[in-house]
């Protein structure tokens, strides 16, 4: 990893492996890096990564109860990213 140097205060990187598998039965896995100031361990890197998502999963879900965002249909260039914008 360049540039590794540069990260102050890294103690360890934590990889989180995702398989889901859809009703069809097709199967795919999501690997997600994350680097971290946590010492190496386990159980405080998972839940420190479940803290993160639980904070993105609620924003999602206020930004589609308060502008329907999920049903939005804007696909004109830049459309959506713009609309996106402005509803943050």
């Amino acid at each position: 990893m360049s540039g590794r140097k540069d990260w102050k205060n890294i103690k360890s990187v934590i990889l989180v492996e995702s398989e889901r598998t859809k009703p069809g039965g097709e199967t795919s896995v999501e690997r997600r890096y994350f680097l971290s100031s946590l010492e190496p361990d386990a159980a405080k890197a998972l839940a420190a990564v479940r803290s993160h998502w639980a904070i993105e999963n609620s924003l999602h879900w206020a930004l589609d109860m308060a502008f329907d965002e999920d049903r939005s249909r804007a696909r004109e260039k830049n459309a959506s990213e713009n609309l996106s914008t402005l509803r943050r």
